[in-house]
């Protein structure tokens, strides 16, 4: 797990941030896909078998947890999660609002082993 704090342009209205920033070649990014998160509920509990995969939270907050470990992100303060491949991940919103995450990848992964999260 690689945590890379991104310099946030932040004023009245926000913040803006480029989640590419720090990748030497964005043409490799093959896979990216934002999602939101209601209070209480999780998504993941799955797997990467191939590649990491990054993840920026855009609104609110998640907690990362590992079968070992858990990281909180959150819009507050942007940065870039890295989750290395094969390692098991899920996202959770402890908090009372709705939370958006971008993720992507730059490498290719057919192995995707699902998403058990219960609903």
């Amino acid at each position: 797990m690689i945590n890379q704090i991104l310099d946030d342009h932040r004023d009245q209205r926000g913040f803006v941030v480029n989640p590419f920033e720090l990748l030497a070649n964005t043409g490799d990014i093959s896979n990216c896909h934002a999602f939101s998160i209601e209070p209480g509920h999780s998504r993941g509990n799955h797997t990467h078998p191939a590649r990491n995969e990054q993840i920026l939270v855009l609104s609110g907050s998640i907690t990362v947890q590992y079968p070992d470990k858990k990281t909180v992100l959150s819009a507050e303060k942007p940065s870039i999660l890295t989750v290395s491949a094969g390692s098991k991940h899920t996202f959770t919103n402890n908090s009372t609002a709705t939370a958006v995450v971008i993720c992507w990848s730059s490498a290719r992964d057919e192995t995707y082993a699902g998403d058990d999260t219960v609903w």
